[in-house]
């Protein structure tokens, strides 16, 4: 079985995907592997073609300047998206197919971007009001107008509730988004063992 954990920069997929984790299930993060993507030498390459050598330390993609130039500008997200974002979907692609595991989580901000909603037993949407997002982003380090650009680019929760089976808002304690994981991971492992 295969879940998708999804919604905006911020909202707190990752923390419910750790819950999962907890109670078994086996946990891909699409953030880690994208930046996997980057240590490519042909991805490596195709950035430095487009945005140039300010993006490049050390023989590296400069994570936080890249992140910086190509989330204040839908253009050039585009491009990176271009580049990116097809290897990166392969290797997800691959990664699930492979995964042995008997519940597998895919913590993902842009499933429904991507139009990958059929790779998937579940959509679980995470949702929490811009109020709340932009302090956790903050106390993260992330300019303003990178948190602008992120959520900008992101398909609008109110939009995306119509593709999910469940929806968290995740707007009050961990204690509470805990108990409404708890909720949802039960009846997701009832109906696996149902069938």
């Amino acid at each position: 079985m295969v879940i998708g954990i999804t919604g905006n920069t911020g909202s707190g997929k990752t923390i419910i995907a750790g819950f999962f984790k907890q109670w078994g299930g086996y946990v891909i993060s699409a953030d880690g592997m994208g930046w996997e993507v980057l240590l490519d030498d042909r991805v490596i390459e195709k950035l430095r073609g487009i945005f140039g050598e300010g993006i490049i330390k050390d023989g590296r993609v400069d994570r936080k300047k890249l992140g910086d130039i190509v989330f204040e500008d839908q253009e050039r997200l585009l491009k990176f998206n271009k580049i990116v974002h097809p290897a990166l979907l392969l290797e997800l692609k691959e990664t699930i197919k492979n995964c042995k595991k008997d519940i597998v989580i895919v913590d993902a901000a842009l499933i429904l971007e991507w139009g990958i909603k059929d790779w998937f037993d579940y959509i679980i949407l995470v949702s929490s009001k811009l109020s709340i997002i932009h302090p956790r982003l903050k106390r993260l380090g992330i300019p303003e107008e990178v948190i602008q650009g992120r959520i900008k680019f992101q398909m609008d929760s109110g939009e995306a509730k119509g593709y999910a089976d469940f929806i968290i808002e995740n707007n009050g304690s961990i204690e509470k988004l805990r108990l409404e994981a708890r909720n949802i991971w039960e009846k997701i492992v009832k109906e696996k063992n149902r069938k």
